[in-house]
């Protein structure tokens, strides 16, 4: 091996090691992630339709609907 992939080695380890450091301390302890939920096609087209006025896309007004939307699907 060169000294690159040992390098890498030593940090995967180490990760590892922090990583089961944590997790000891509490066994009983399990987190629930909820899977993300991203926008369809249809969606963003919804918003692109919305927030055009007069021909131009709001890019503010765009990405606040992105955001509030994603906000709903993810809360």
């Amino acid at each position: 091996m060169n000294t690159e992939e040992d390098e890498f080695r030593r940090i995967e380890r180490e990760a590892l090691r922090l990583w089961a450091a944590q997790t000891d301390d509490d066994d009983d302890t399990q987190v629930y992630a909820k899977p993300w939920v991203g926008l369809t096609v249809e969606e963003i087209w919804q918003m692109v339709n919305d927030c055009t006025i007069g021909g131009d896309l709001h890019a503010d007004k765009f990405a606040r609907a992105i955001e509030a939307k994603l906000k709903e699907k993810n809360t």
